[in-house]
């Protein structure tokens, strides 16, 4: 979880998109499980046959199903690197585990083949990270997994083992990667309040991303990026999608905090950590707005395994696609058209909360026990086998819900299936105030077979 909804949510605690603690993600809060029958996949980054589709433009199609690919529709985010922060050019994994790690070959052997795959380059050569390549592993010989280790303890023992060069030379291109048996649980504060108490590993997420400053000899830090991967089953399949996701992450925003501190805007140095301020509720559709955050939330294609790689990995987010109104989790399936429905949110809206202060974004105004009924464009990038279904949810309470945040909005739909062109109409009904300084969150889902898309939107009192 990052940006506008983790300091509205943790009150000055810091957030991870899984959960809460250093700043980074899981691959699946939910622990859904992975798919390894992979669809065909193509490199499809440079697709940009479909045009860049804004509501603005007349609504030639009247509501009606339209041949038209896609529809008029608002735009698709933009995974944005609003601070300027650097990515890592030249990004080179280094394995740490302990020992008799059963995991310990597979792993490497994961690593290398992930390097030479088209998937590294399909889903982060636009965000300006170089080749990948595995640069070894270190087994801890001698040293036991300890059985409880928090993220802030981790990040200092991260630190030492990195300064004293018990991986090697220090590194800053490296993701040093730290894999923990089953048997050691990794707790981070609690993403909505400390109160709540810790969130832990497997239980609330399956691995994060963070980075360390180290002294350097001219009086200044260095910045250095690692990922922690809990082993949360018997499946390589598990820890190979979770590495993939959190890899990529590291890659494209590799000083995701501030001298390890827990932020709410991810650091001065960050770099691609969450979209473009319209949209900024799609930071916490999937607990956090990285690039593989992004497409958590699209089942069952958000993982698949490429026949060059032999594992499970997980499809992240292209501002490409994105941009050209196609499925915006690379690599590009083929065959399989994209569908979704966009709720019209043309205001401009703000609300203040806590240590976030004036967030402003595009959504609805709607004060507490009134509604506002809001368009909704269904559109797609190519023929579906037939309409989908859509409905509507309170997205805090989906997702917040184990930690005491109540349903404050109701919905009403004029009907809830269709096709490209077409245009719903959806009520949204402000039941109670929010606890969030008047900011709700609601989300869309469309679903066809066993595919569903999400599209989120704010509300504000």
């Amino acid at each position: 979880m990052s940006a506008l909804f983790c300091a509205v949510l943790g009150g000055g605690v810091g957030c991870t998109e899984a959960s809460g603690g250093t700043d980074e993600k899981d691959a699946g809060i939910d622990g859904a499980s992975v798919v390894t029958d992979a669809p065909v996949v193509d490199d499809a980054l440079s697709r940009t046959d479909a045009p860049v589709v804004d509501d603005a433009r007349a609504d030639v199609d009247n509501g009606m199903p339209s041949t038209t690919y896609p529809a008029p529709h608002p735009p698709l985010p933009q995974l944005v690197n609003a601070a300027g922060g650097p990515v890592l050019k030249t990004p080179n994994v280094r394995l740490v585990v302990y020992p008799e790690s059963p995991n310990q070959e597979p792993l490497a052997t994961f690593a290398q083949r992930l390097a030479a795959s088209t998937y590294w380059a399909a889903t982060t050569e636009e965000y300006g990270v170089g080749h990948l390549s595995y640069a070894g592993t270190t087994v801890l010989t001698g040293e036991t997994p300890p059985a409880l280790i928090t993220s802030t303890e981790l990040q200092l023992w991260m630190a030492q083992k990195i300064q004293n060069g018990a991986f090697g030379t220090p590194d800053p291109q490296a993701i040093y990667t730290i894999v923990y048996p089953p048997n050691t649980r990794v707790e981070q504060p609690n993403p909505v309040n400390a109160i709540f108490g810790p969130v832990a590993s497997c239980t609330n997420f399956r691995g994060y991303h963070n980075n360390v400053s180290i002294p350097s000899s001219d009086g200044g830090g260095v910045s250095y990026a690692y990922a922690v991967l809990a082993t949360c089953s018997s499946s390589l399949g598990d820890l190979t999608e979770v590495a993939s996701h959190e890899w990529i992450e590291a890659s494209t925003d590799p000083q995701v905090t501030e001298m390890g501190l827990f932020t709410r805007s991810g650091g001065p140095n960050a770099a691609f950590y969450s979209v473009d301020a319209d949209h900024a509720v799609w930071n916490i559709l999937s607990l956090g707005g990285e690039a593989g955050d992004l497409c958590e939330v699209e089942r069952p294609e958000a993982v698949y395994t490429p026949p060059d790689v032999g594992n499970a990995v997980q499809r992240t987010w292209s501002n490409r696609l994105a941009a050209a109104s196609h499925d915006p989790c690379a690599p590009a399936i083929a065959g399989l058209p994209f569908f979704e429905s966009a709720p019209v949110l043309d205001e401009t809206v703000t609300f203040v909360s806590g240590p976030t202060g004036a967030v402003t974004t595009k959504g609805v105004r709607i004060p507490v026990g009134e509604s506002r009924t809001v368009e909704v464009d269904l559109f797609s990038d190519g023929p579906t086998s037939g309409p989908w279904t859509v409905k509507a949810e309170d997205l805090l309470n989906r997702n917040y819900a184990g930690f005491g945040l109540a349903t404050t909005l109701a919905f009403a739909w004029d009907r809830q299936q269709g096709t490209n062109g077409e245009k719903l109409h959806l009520t949204i009904t402000v039941t109670d105030r929010s606890i969030l300084g008047g900011g709700h969150a609601f989300v869309i889902t469309s679903t066809l077979g066993n595919r569903r898309y999400e599209w989120p939107g704010t509300v504000v009192e």
